[in-house]
């Protein structure tokens, strides 16, 4: 199973926990761990699903490619990353 982690920006607003949730891709996962904290869905997801622009996932350190299907794969072992893109100066 992936592991996966939530930064601590999200978790101000969402009380989550690093998890393990199965799943070969991106979307699998996400919807594994949704199932334990529904409630982070709304912050990462838009309604259809695709992820919202001012959110960033990475697995194993690599930034997602796929925003709109969450079709990138993830290892067994892999680790995912959720996080809010952040800006300003």
């Amino acid at each position: 199973m992936a592991t996966v982690h939530v930064t601590p920006n999200l978790q101000r607003h969402v009380a989550t926990e690093t998890a393990a949730a199965k799943g070969s891709t991106v979307k699998e996962v996400l919807q594994n761990y949704f199932a334990l904290y529904p409630t982070l869905r709304s912050y990462v997801l838009e309604d259809a699903g695709c992820l919202r622009k001012h959110m960033a996932i990475f697995v194993d350190g690599t930034v997602i490619h796929d925003r709109t299907e969450l079709s990138d794969p993830v290892p067994a072992d892999g680790e995912v990353y959720i996080m809010q893109s952040l800006s300003g100066g």
